[in-house]
């Protein structure tokens, strides 16, 4: 049974890598399941035993990535009743770890919009509830939209970036935008 369960985890992580590669060749609608297996090195009977298509694929991937981020960043914001933009480098360093291992991984899907399934708008759905929750002050949809491109913008210039943000960037940021605003 552990040899079957380990022979699972591999193929399945065979099947999200053999997936990553592909969006690097070529957008996601012309992706074939097919493709995805030989790419792995499965037939398509064992990816059709994870998954139940690419969208299912797609989904699982996602909402992976937004569970482990969701996780960094509760922990991250833990007790702390304010969310200010200076908290932009304590989240994105609660990331690092797993940004570096999966950055090819994240800004794939990240560019990724089937309608239904998209881990930008997710993302952004995610830290403007975690935003009225820890402030309880409710926005205008023109305030979650500057908010939430703010951080995913951001969020995903850092990992394109991929180094660590300092805290004098941070603030010489927040001064530009504090002038901008103002």
């Amino acid at each position: 049974m552990m040899k079957q369960d380990l022979r699972s985890i591999r193929s399945v992580a065979n099947i999200k890598k053999a997936f990553v590669d592909l969006l690097q060749e070529k957008p996601f609608e012309k992706i074939k399941v097919s493709e995805i297996a030989r790419k792995a090195g499965i037939d398509r009977q064992t990816f059709y035993l994870h998954f139940v298509d690419k969208y299912d694929l797609l989904d699982k991937m996602n909402k992976e990535f937004l569970q482990v981020y969701k996780t960094i960043l509760v922990e991250r914001l833990e007790g702390d009743n304010s969310f200010a933009l200076e908290k932009l480098e304590k989240i994105y360093q609660g990331n690092l770890p797993y940004l570096k291992e999966h950055c090819l991984e994240v800004l794939s899907l990240l560019k990724i919009d089937t309608g239904r399934i998209c881990l930008k708008r997710d993302l952004r759905k995610m830290l403007i509830d975690k935003y009225q929750k820890i402030t309880g002050e409710a926005l205008t949809s023109f305030q979650q939209d500057m908010l939430a491109t703010l951080y995913v913008d951001s969020f995903i210039t850092f990992i394109k970036e991929d180094r660590k943000i300092s805290e004098k960037e941070i603030e010489d940021l927040l001064i530009k935008i504090r002038e901008f605003i103002s």
